[in-house]
């Protein structure tokens, strides 16, 4: 008894509509690649106020530290080590850890003639009247300089340049740190961010959804100095990466379908 080729030709149709309803079921919105929705509607505040937490210095921190006085051979001596140092600043980071001065796991630096100051836990400008306070025993109107090098966030998951940034500003955005990593790929969940903050009692999670205005007032949106940034994966990006391989198969069972209903004729 032969089957009926109307049979065949429902099944062709049922496996083309069930491989382009799940096609589109995979695709992304314009809504989900957009940053910010409404950031600048009339109908909306356009301002936000600046939300940046203050940075408590870290042990294994490194800081820039140069000391500027009218005795010009006391300054030398204290800052023996800053002339190589502005040399190599920005060439890597091997130089930038050698002659740095690295906040030790006591929580001091030592700088030269000054001794031990402690300074984990401080903010850059307590730390700056701390060694401003040392630094006026051995010289008259001292000026003090001190500068975090070693401000650097890791921004890992669906990005094009996933990897470890230095930021030379004293600020850095999650959208900065993004753009550094060359922006989302088309795979990652611009509304599933998510920040680790190492602290001294354990590390602080932030979620922040890129779409929508309110990351702007969001404690996650500045970033601190070794601050990580995850980007998930869509939902369907396991799905996309197989669908050459459904495809495959689609095609395959198509194509049988016609085989069975031309031997049936």
């Amino acid at each position: 008894m032969q089957h009926k080729p109307l049979n065949a030709i429902k099944l062709f149709i049922i496996t083309g509509l069930a491989g382009v309803l799940t096609l589109f079921s995979s695709c992304t919105s314009h809504r989900q690649l957009v940053y910010l929705h409404n950031v600048d509607s009339a109908a909306n505040a356009t301002f936000y106020p600046k939300t940046q937490p203050g940075y408590l210095i870290q042990t294994r921190d490194i800081l820039y530290v140069k000391i500027y006085s009218l005795n010009e051979e006391m300054s030398s001596v204290i800052n023996q080590t800053i002339g190589a140092y502005q040399q190599n600043l920005f060439q890597n980071e091997t130089s930038l850890f050698i002659n740095g001065y690295t906040v030790s796991d006591s929580g001091n630096i030592e700088i030269p003639v000054l001794g031990k100051i402690m300074i984990a836990g401080k903010t850059m400008d307590e730390a700056i009247s701390l060694i401003s306070q040392r630094a006026d025993q051995y010289l008259k109107d001292a000026t003090v300089i001190v500068k975090l090098i070693s401000f650097k966030v890791s921004v890992i998951g669906e990005v094009n340049r996933p990897g470890t940034y230095n930021n030379y500003n004293s600020q850095l955005t999650v959208l900065e740190a993004i753009s550094l990593a060359g922006d989302i790929t088309d795979y990652g969940n611009r509304k599933q961010i998510l920040v680790l903050r190492p602290a001294p009692k354990g590390t602080t999670t932030f979620r922040l959804d890129l779409t929508n205005r309110n990351i702007l007032t969001s404690k996650g949106f500045f970033l601190l100095p070794n601050d990580i940034v995850y980007v998930e994966p869509i939902k369907s990006k396991s799905f996309r990466i197989n669908m050459p391989t459904i495809s495959l198969f689609l095609s395959s069972v198509s194509t049988l379908i016609l085989i069975l209903n031309y031997i049936n004729k």
